[in-house]
């Protein structure tokens, strides 16, 4: 359960990959440890335009229908019509640990059954708390589940992650909502907000020199995107570790858009450049999108990876 931070439709494609009760994301549902959280509100994403260009067979959207059927097959529900919405989040920000939340319209006993045809697979239990347990063929590791109600279902890494997030959903272990210390700030939700990603600092290294400098010196990282009446508004904000490195990342940032507005006008990217702009304010940059339903299916279908 690898994060990345930097791009929205990779987030986004993640959050997919792991298909909570109630849709809008609950601080709740968080530990006070979280350094990051991936949200999908499949509730507002379903009906939305843009998910409906991203289903409709246009050009691009492969990958997003394939992704939808290799998780539909995992867990035999269909995300988009069983599932109310996703929250994934961790502890670490680097590493394989992590824990997902999937509520909704989840058939226990098909779901069981299902888990119980893949290799290695055991149940344990933990108080009231019956645990599943399989070795994952995509990854060669244990994952971990068990209903924490017949309407949520816990993913986890590791025995431990899955025993503390039923303890987060009990409220004998400290969250969000319970913390006035916690590192992660989990903005206001605005209406028609269908995905949201948070994170707190950065720990590693990235191939590419310039994503790797900007993470480098991030501390927090806020995307979240919202559709109303066809159109698509995003927002990604990087809280810089001081004011020469907003000054820096603002200016990379910058050229890049510029870069890209030159480029191929058939490239996503080149798209994004002209529906975007970007700003800063001391430590804030704050890159902007708006654009039609149509354009944003077509820029995440462009750049999701295949499941």
């Amino acid at each position: 359960m690898r994060i990345g931070i930097i791009a929205g439709s990779i987030a986004l494609s993640l959050a997919l990959a792991a298909t909570t009760g109630a849709a809008p994301l609950s601080k709740s549902q968080i530990p006070e440890t979280a350094k990051w959280v991936v949200h999908l509100d499949v509730e507002q994403f379903a009906p939305s335009q843009t998910c409906g260009f991203l289903t409709g067979g246009n050009s691009g959207a492969k990958s997003f229908g394939a992704m939808l059927n290799h998780y539909r097959t995992l867990l035999g529900v269909d995300p988009l019509k069983d599932v109310s919405s996703v929250t994934l989040y961790g502890s670490e920000l680097s590493g394989t640990r992590g824990t997902a939340l999937v509520g909704g319209a989840l058939n226990h006993r098909a779901i069981t059954q299902r888990f119980s045809t893949y290799p290695r697979y055991a149940v344990r239990t933990r108080g009231k708390l019956t645990l599943q347990t399989w070795l994952d063929k995509s990854t060669g590791r244990p994952l971990w589940a068990c209903f924490h109600t017949t309407r949520m279902l816990i993913l986890a890494s590791d025995e431990a992650s899955l025993l503390a997030g039923a303890a987060i959903l009990d409220g004998t272990l400290p969250s969000l909502a319970t913390t006035k210390t916690a590192a992660l700030q989990i903005p206001a939700g605005r209406g028609g907000v269908f995905f949201t990603v948070v994170t707190k600092g950065y720990a590693g290294t990235d191939a590419d020199p310039i994503k790797s400098m900007i993470l480098r010196n991030t501390t927090d990282a806020v995307i979240q995107l919202s559709e109303r009446q066809g159109n698509v508004d995003g927002s990604l904000v990087f809280k810089a570790v001081s004011p020469d490195s907003a000054i820096q990342i603002h200016q990379i940032l910058n050229g890049l858009i510029v870069s890209a507005s030159l480029a191929d006008s058939s490239s996503p990217y080149a798209k994004l450049a002209d529906m975007s702009e970007i700003s800063r304010n001391d430590t804030t940059i704050v890159l902007k999108l708006h654009c039609p339903a149509a354009e944003a299916a077509g820029l995440l279908a462009a750049t999701m990876p295949a499941p």
